[in-house]
């Protein structure tokens, strides 16, 4: 293996991720299983070829996914928190100014994310599973109790008296809790039953997200009839060094848990990130969504590398954890410095698609967009897991309506993958698979 290969097999995967990634709904674990599926020579022709293919292809992701969630609305579960900031910055004429805000906390994550794991981390991180693993059940349950208790009423001081405000504000903290266990019960049912065929099963969770998190946005764009402004498309933000700083500190923080503890997403890790650094403002938040995301996604594949702790954390990682095995710290080195190279490049590429998307809305009318964008959701959901996909879409799609209408948190979904993890963690799985009837 030799720096060349290794630059050209991640370059590749860069490529084809940048050239996908801005499509809404499409998420990098589905292009890597398709090539496992479709290229099987891929892996044989090589051992080191797939894992930097995919390394390459998760950074490329990571960036170029946000002009999915800033244009589009269309967001998986890292990039939940992101969709009021940048309705926002769309509706104002700055939506190119928010996807830079973003690059620039992508940027800063995956430099600290390279920098990290090829200095102390490699020391630290062993210590660290070490010492938490005994304790995933109760983290993941703080993390849950959480969610919740860091709610606050958005529409308690509205109303002409004491209790109407109370009534609004608890209609929407229990509308929170309604949506988290039916999200929950969804993803118990999705997960333990053959509700999906066989070959499906590797994306049994997509049709779930994809409606959740992506098609009740683009009903809502669609109801709304928006109409966009002008897009300012010149490469300037108004922000402050000192807010960017706090919020890759935030996004490292966030992503840094999500990336090392199972189950716990970006969003929740980013969510949590942004009350231990105390993040204000839109620029802050925004850069420490793009920080966050990268040390997640990026950070949990990065581990899969380290040849003595063989930590194994997301659904790239499980995938290409069946194929490769790091012998050497050679080729831990070798990730680490490929994370910075496609990071530049993805940099770069990601603003010109913005500016083109840009561009594009400024011609075609965003209700047609959302109207293509709904029909392509759709297509994408029936393709990967056929007319059932279709009907646990609607019902998700339902679910995440239904957080908008509370005004709650569209976060509160992940329990379609907390709740059936917990479940099994404290091995109660099998007295609501009574309850439900299907056990």
């Amino acid at each position: 293996m030799s720096p060349l290969d290794v630059i050209s097999w991640s370059l590749i995967g860069a490529t084809l991720g940048l050239v996908f990634s801005w499509m809404p709904g499409f998420h990098i674990y589905n292009l890597l299983a398709l090539v496992v599926l479709l290229a099987p020579g891929f892996i044989t022709y090589n051992p080191y070829a797939l894992p930097y293919f995919a390394l390459g292809a998760v950074v490329a992701f990571s960036f170029a996914s946000s002009i999915a969630s800033t244009y589009l609305s269309v967001a998986d579960e890292s990039l939940m928190l992101m969709l009021f900031p940048s309705q926002r910055y769309l509706m104002l004429g700055r939506g190119h100014s928010m996807v830079l805000l973003y690059l620039i906390g992508a940027f800063g994550g995956a430099l600290f994310l390279s920098l990290f794991s090829l200095t102390i981390g490699v020391y630290v991180m062993p210590v660290i599973y070490n010492l938490f693993s005994p304790y995933y059940t109760w983290i993941l349950a703080a993390v849950v109790l959480f969610l919740f208790l860091s709610e606050w009423p958005k529409e308690g001081d509205r109303e002409e008296t004491g209790i109407k405000r109370l009534l609004a504000a608890w209609r929407q903290i229990l509308g929170g809790v309604f949506v988290f266990f039916a999200s929950g019960i969804l993803g118990f049912i999705t997960t333990y039953t053959g509700l999906l065929p066989t070959e499906a099963a590797y994306a049994r969770l997509t049709p779930l997200f994809i409606g959740f998190f992506g098609m009740s946005w683009v009903i809502r764009n669609l109801l709304s009839r928006k109409t966009l402004p002008r897009q300012n498309t010149k490469d300037f933000v108004e922000t402050h060094p000192t807010a960017v700083m706090n919020g890759i500190a935030s996004g490292v923080i966030g992503g840094g848990i999500a990336a090392f503890f199972p189950v716990i997403t970006g969003g929740m890790g980013a969510l949590i990130g942004g009350h231990m650094a105390s993040g204000r403002g839109d620029d802050t938040f925004v850069v420490s969504q793009g920080a966050a995301r990268v040390v997640y996604y990026v950070g949990a594949l990065l581990l899969l590398f380290m040849p003595t702790a063989r930590i194994t954390r997301g659904a790239v990682a499980w995938l290409i954890g069946g194929i490769y095995t790091p012998k050497t710290w050679l080729e831990f080195y070798y990730a680490g410095f490929t994370i910075i190279l496609v990071a530049a490049v993805s940099f770069i590429a990601t603003l010109y698609i913005s500016k083109a998307v840009s561009k594009l809305l400024s011609i075609v009318s965003y209700v047609h967009v959302s109207l293509v964008v709904a029909v392509f959701l759709v297509l994408l959901t029936y393709i990967i897991t056929g007319l059932t996909g279709i009907l646990l879409l609607a019902v998700a799609t339902a679910i995440g309506f239904t957080a908008q209408a509370f005004n709650t948190r569209i976060s509160y979904c992940l329990g379609a993958l907390i709740l059936p993890v917990l479940l099994s963690m404290t091995g109660t799985s099998g007295l609501l698979l009574s309850l439900l009837g299907i056990g």
